[in-house]
C-alpha cells in the first residue's frame, strides 16, 4: 500500500510541472523549427539561424523541472545526454555550453533582451516581446 501511496504522489508531481514553450527574441524570423533543428540549435551544433544572426541558447540548470521537461518534451532525450554532448564538445574544443541560468524570471529577461536568442519558458510566464516557436515532428 506504501509503495502505491508512494507511486501516485510521484505521478501528481510529475503532472504538476507544467508544459513549456521554446520561445525565440522578437528579431528571430523562424516561427518553425522541425526537432532535428531544435537538437541542433540546443547542442550548439546550429550555431546561425537563417538570417546569418547568430544564436543565443539561454537553459535552465538541468535539475530544474522545467529544463527536464523541456529536454524530454521538445527535445526527446534525457538531461543527462544534453549534458553529456554540452560537456563532450566544450572539452574536446568543438563547442561551448549555453547560458545556464537559475530561474524562469531571469531566463525571461534574457530571452526578451537578447537578439538571436532562443529558450524555453512555462506557459504561464509567455510574453508578448517573445515569439513562440512551432517544433514539427519529423
Amino acid at each position: 500500500m506504501t509503495f502505491l501511496r508512494s507511486l501516485c504522489c510521484l505521478l501528481l508531481l510529475a503532472c504538476s510541472v507544467q508544459a513549456v514553450e521554446v520561445v525565440v527574441h522578437s528579431s528571430v524570423s523562424e516561427t518553425t523549427l522541425s526537432t532535428a533543428q531544435l537538437r541542433a540549435i540546443f547542442t550548439m551544433r546550429q550555431t546561425r539561424w537563417t538570417d546569418g544572426q547568430a544564436i543565443q541558447v539561454f537553459v535552465l540548470q538541468s535539475d530544474h523541472p522545467h529544463h527536464q521537461r523541456f529536454s524530454r518534451d521538445k527535445l526527446k532525450m534525457f538531461p543527462y545526454q544534453l549534458d553529456a554532448i554540452w560537456s563532450r564538445q566544450r572539452y574536446s574544443g568543438i563547442g561551448s555550453f549555453p547560458m545556464q541560468v537559475d530561474s524562469a524570471s531571469e531566463l525571461l529577461l534574457l530571452l526578451e533582451t537578447t537578439p538571436g536568442a532562443i529558450g524555453y519558458l512555462p506557459t504561464d510566464t509567455l510574453s508578448s516581446n517573445l515569439r513562440v516557436v512551432t517544433i514539427n515532428e519529423k
